[in-house]
């Protein structure tokens, strides 16, 4: 049986049109868990009514903040690897503020997504 997606659903009438017309894709979580946050995991789940339509001819970035080492973030960024290479987007940049509990740090990576973003411009 399926179930009808409601018909105000944001994803479904604004995100996704609005992804598939996109040539560039900016990907946006914090650590959670050793994973990515279930707003953004469920946009992404979405994707699979899409695959079609959303494969291949983008790029993506991916920024990510949170707390901890390299090791912290290890599954993260092997899931936005894979996803990306399922997706057959390239990746034009990422943005790890590991450290965002440091508001000078944090200020740096800020900086550093204000950069990478200028390259799209």
């Amino acid at each position: 049986m399926e179930v009808a997606v409601r018909p105000d659903d944001v994803v479904e009438n604004e995100v996704l049109p609005k992804l598939i017309e996109a040539d560039l894709v900016v990907l946006v979580t914090s650590l959670y868990y050793y994973g990515i946050n279930a707003t953004l995991k469920a946009v992404i789940d979405r994707f699979y009514a899409y695959n079609h339509e959303l494969h291949g001819g983008k790029q993506a970035v991916t920024l990510i903040s949170g707390y901890g080492d390299d090791s912290a973030f290890a599954s993260m960024k092997l899931y936005f690897k894979q996803l990306l290479d399922y997706m057959r987007w390239q990746p034009a940049g990422t943005v790890l503020a590991s450290d965002s509990w440091n508001g000078r740090q944090l200020a740096k990576h800020v900086q550093e997504a204000a950069e990478l973003g200028h390259q799209f411009k």
